[in-house]
Formats: structure tokens, sequence, C-alpha cells
């Protein structure tokens, strides 16, 4: 069992998409407090394109660039 796996049981996270690498908590300050970090990336294919609903023939249609999300989770223990 991977670490990814475990931090997706505990914060039950069932999105299979969403990927996370064995390194994926730190620690850092949020807002003046102590808090942990948890990078991950939300990956998949996409069938169309979201704008003009062109279906997907091939590679015709690929995703372009990021976007940084924070989820603020309650603290636990």
């Amino acid at each position: 069992m991977s670490i990814s796996n475990d931090i997706r049981n505990m914060l039950d996270i069932q999105d299979k998409n969403i990927y996370m690498s064995e390194n994926a908590v730190t620690y850092g300050k949020h807002k003046g407090k102590s808090c942990k970090f948890i990078k991950a990336k939300l990956t998949y294919d996409a069938d169309q394109c979201p704008n003009c609903q062109v279906e997907k023939v091939g590679s015709s249609i690929y995703k372009n660039g990021t976007q940084l999300s924070r989820i603020t989770i309650p603290t636990m223990g």
C-alpha cells in the first residue's frame, strides 16, 4: 500500500484521477499558523472541448496549463 493511497483513504478522496507523489506532504505556514500541505495533481483525458464541445479525435484536444487550489480541512487529532 502506498503513502498516496493512505492519504487518499484518510481524506476520503474517491476521485481516481487525483495523483499524489510519494513526497506529497510538506510543512509550512499559512496566515501565520503552522500547517501541512499535500500536493496533488488532477489528471484525466478530455473527451471533448469544454468551450465548443468538439469531440476528441486522436490527439486533437489536449489540456494546457494548471491551476493552483487550496482546500482547507479542519484540524484532526
